[in-house]
């Protein structure tokens, strides 16, 4: 595995890189994409730290907005990831707010009333700036739904599994509850058990 993903960190570190105020217009409507973080390296390049796609059709540089830039963590996990950890490494105990949904309108009558509001404003203006001040990324073209989904979960297996590259010691990931996280070195929970790919596999699919 390390093989395949040495070679996949070199040929992204080559492509277009995207950070906070991308052009909407330079991003494939379907596809994935391959996010890096600051101060994480793999491989003698930037360090993948997440693998990521849309399921809806036609809106991958809508998902990345959600993920990186609309203030709501209950549209994006990977968002609720980063906050858990901000809040986590600072010991703040809005933590136990932070972890609640108020997606649907029965969430918000039951637990709005206990959640401070304020607090909930400025931890997720924490998250933006986090991401808007850490995170890069790359983005790979796939029209098929199923293509994507399939191979979004094979590279994330692909890296998780690779003993050559892994977190820094100040990795923000660290700080998170969850030991998958931690351990993986990926801002992934699904897919890290996943079909693996060796290196002539990610040469068809991202080029020799």
């Amino acid at each position: 595995m390390s093989e395949a993903c040495q070679y996949l960190h070199a040929i992204l570190s080559e492509w277009p890189r995207f950070k906070a105020g991308f052009d909407v217009a330079a991003i494939p409507q379907n596809g994935l994409y391959f996010l890096f973080e600051n101060g994480e390296t793999g491989h003698r390049s930037n360090r993948i730290v997440r693998v990521g796609t849309h399921r809806g059709a036609n809106n991958l540089a809508k998902r990345i907005r959600e993920h990186l830039f609309t203030a709501n963590k209950d549209r994006s996990i990977f968002r609720k990831h980063v906050g858990r950890c901000l809040l986590s490494r600072g010991k703040d105990p809005f933590l136990t707010q932070w972890e609640i949904d108020l997606t649907t309108k029965a969430a918000r009558e039951k637990h709005g009333c206990h959640i401070d509001m304020d607090k909930l404003r400025l931890a997720e203006e924490a998250v933006s700036k986090y991401m808007s001040g850490n995170f890069s990324f790359v983005v790979l073209e796939i029209k098929e739904r199923a293509d994507r989904l399939a191979i979004e979960e094979s590279c994330i297996a692909t890296i998780a599994n690779c003993s050559e590259c892994g977190p820094s010691k100040n990795w923000l990931g660290l700080h998170h509850p969850n030991p998958t996280i931690k351990e993986s070195g990926l801002w992934n929970v699904q897919g890290l058990d996943g079909p693996l790919l060796d290196k002539t596999d990610m040469e068809g699919i991202f080029g020799s």
